[in-house]
């Protein structure tokens, strides 16, 4: 049976929702995609409460983005157990959550080396829209143009390779290339002729078939996988994942609403990478740009956490230990603290020590020992939470004695795994409800189409639609929502995915709980939908970019700076430089004077031009960057161009 789809202002009910976000450093604004009350802060800023406005419909995510005080600075909460517990228990002792968000510097040299995979769903969904604008560009073509940037970002002396996956796979070499004008050129002409025509969402075995290459001395494997749907063998893909964490990274995105959260945030987790969610008017290019640049930092090494308590007292941590931090990166971990709680004026301290480029760096933080009391133990649930998805590896695959610890956690906390399940309560009787399984229809949102779409001759796009109730767990900070809570820290943005209805109270808490739908377009309703992006000057400017980072003085470049090419040609201050030293220069001024607001996302190609510049311009770059600032009747700072 299908569930029924119809447009979102017509669904038959609507979700209300109430969250209380702390922060013992304060909070300087929270904001939220969706209509909301106003917002009421409380305690000196160091509260905040904030609530939908009526008649939410599901017609996306509900996120908010949440902007705290001094973010750098570690902080604990201590969280009081429940009462008429034993003390020996996870739900009876206190648990603490520690939060720290180390301040990096930015190494001014990115290394050069790495083999880059990029693993990218083709799947038949892949050909929904971005979001449920009208037009919007189609999650393929966005992959594509963010397949170009990430290619023209790569640095000289690099090794990459491209995968498209769906029922089956296909690589673009048959094994990774060293990155170079022609072997670049080779896979642009791949990814303009790229299309969502390989089927289903099957991840597993192209993974397989990445890691059995032989790693390549000198370049660590970095993985960055988009996907814009969910698998049958989430479990199965974190394991085989987990199985070679220790020879690479994993940058995972999930596109769109439909993402499954379980797999985008446990492929990361699993190598020690980082995981982000691209919805609504996001850009892909931008976030992944950005893995990229992490990825191309040195790595955060020998990382340990280390516990100063009151005698009698000690931390048993619930968090797999930290390996890797990256800058711009914030940590959460968990720990169940046994024995004798000391007098309330008692304090502890927990440091993060890691080395960074040979030189160590400590975070220190002393917090009190007078846990703070909660009646939903948000803490203590999130602590769970951890613990259970540390141990987890599937109904099938965990281990008899982790499944054990597994099954005691997930009962006593009321946290869901693989191995427990949701059991309807009738909150009148207080008994497990009983009798003949009835059938309820409930429809679903139709996030990614207009309704005149519905009913034409169809292409079904898969996406992903969980109960109301469960949202991504922000970090940092505590964020309660009603009727359940969480904890969160920024700034950092909180998800709630939309959809579906929940009519009887559940014992226990679900990370995922999703309701498949389909969604109908035709094909003339997907030309209709799709801009033409590569009529955008920035996509043309940044095509024609080669791989050493320069430019090419040619009929594409003035067609972009909306000049004729005789003119430019003309205008060349210095002789003795090539035509390439200014049109490199020219365009980097263009991407400054035009598209400043985007830097983070031709930062690392422009690094590449500047450095090209420099090599071969060399005396002559402050005449050819002034001559162009002036052709160009720019206001840019030639400081830019700085070395």
């Amino acid at each position: 049976m299908i569930t029924p789809v119809v447009p979102a202002k017509d669904v038959p009910y609507t979700l209300s929702l109430a969250a209380t976000i702390s922060s013992q450093h304060g909070i300087k604004s929270v904001q939220c995609n969706c209509p909301a009350n106003p917002i009421e802060y409380l305690e000196d800023k160091t509260s905040a409460q904030i609530s939908l406005a009526d008649g939410h419909k599901f017609d996306r995510d509900v996120e908010l983005l949440v902007y705290y005080s001094e973010v750098h600075t570690p902080s604990v909460a201590v969280e009081m157990g429940a009462p008429a517990t034993k003390s020996d228990s996870l739900m009876g002792d206190p648990s603490a959550m520690v939060s720290f968000y180390p301040n990096i510097p930015e190494a001014q040299s990115p290394t050069a080396c790495g083999e880059f995979v990029f693993l990218m769903d083709r799947s038949g969904s892949m050909h929904c829209p971005m979001n449920n604008q009208d037009p919007s560009q189609l999650r393929i073509g966005a992959a594509k143009e963010t397949l170009i940037w990430l290619l023209k970002s790569l640095p000289l002396g690099c090794y990459f390779n491209i995968y498209g996956f769906g029922s089956t796979f296909e690589a673009f070499f048959p094994e990774s290339v060293k990155y170079t004008q022609d072997t670049m050129e080779e896979a642009l002409k791949r990814v303009k002729s790229m299309d969502a025509d390989l089927g289903g969402t099957e991840i597993l075995a192209p993974l397989k078939a990445i890691y059995s290459r032989a790693s390549i001395p000198g370049h660590p494997l970095q993985l960055f996988v988009f996907t814009d749907g969910e698998v049958s063998d989430t479990f199965s893909v974190i394991r085989e994942v987990k199985s070679n964490g220790q020879r690479h990274r994993c940058f995972s995105f999930g596109i769109g609403e439909g993402a499954s959260t379980s797999l985008i945030k446990g492929i990361a987790r699993a190598s020690g990478g980082a995981a982000e969610f691209i919805t609504g008017n996001e850009r892909m290019q931008s976030k992944a740009l950005r893995a990229l640049k992490r990825s191309l930092q040195p790595v955060v090494e020998d990382v340990s956490l280390s516990w100063d308590l009151p005698a009698g007292l000690s931390a048993k941590m619930l968090s797999p230990e930290p390996t890797v931090i990256f800058r711009g990166q914030r940590l959460i971990v968990y720990a169940q603290l046994t024995g004798t709680m000391p007098p309330a004026e008692a304090t502890g301290k927990v440091c993060l020590k890691y080395t960074l480029q040979g030189t160590p760096f400590e975070n220190p933080v002393a917090f009190s020992l007078q846990p703070k009391s909660d009646a939903n133990l948000t803490i203590h649930r999130l602590a769970a939470k951890s613990f259970i998805q540390t141990k987890d590896m599937g109904f099938q695959e965990t281990p008899a004695n982790d499944k054990k610890d597994i099954l005691k956690i997930s009962l006593e906390c009321g946290v869901i795994s693989s191995h427990t399940a949701f059991i309807a309560i009738n909150k009148d009787l207080n008994k497990p409800v009983q009798g003949p399984l009835a059938r309820s229809d409930v429809p679903s949102p139709m996030l990614f189409a207009q309704s005149r779409m519905f009913g034409a001759p169809m292409m079904l796009c898969s996406a992903s639609v969980p109960m109301p109730g469960n949202s991504a767990p922000m970090f940092g900070a505590s964020v309660s929502m009603s009727p359940k809570r969480c904890k969160g820290g920024g700034p950092i943005l909180s998800r709630l995915r939309g959809g579906g209805t929940r009519s009887m109270e559940c014992q226990t808490l679900s990370d995922d709980a999703y309701d498949d739908m389909t969604v109908g377009f035709s094909s003339t309703d997907m030309a209709d939908l799709e801009t033409n992006h590569s009529d955008d000057p920035l996509v043309q400017l940044i095509s024609l970019q080669k791989a050493d980072g320069s430019w090419d003085l040619n009929e594409g470049l003035a067609v972009v700076l909306g000049m004729s090419l005789g003119d430019i040609q003309a205008a060349l201050p210095v002789k003795s430089v090539d035509s390439s030293g200014w049109a490199t220069v020219l365009a980097v001024v263009w991407l400054h004077d035009k598209h400043k607001d985007m830097k983070c996302e031709w930062e690392l190609l422009e690094r590449k031009a500047v450095a090209w510049i420099h090599s071969h311009a060399g005396s002559a770059t402050d005449g050819l960057v002034k001559a162009a600032v002036g052709f160009l009747k720019s206001s840019v700072d030639p400081a830019v161009f700085a070395p």
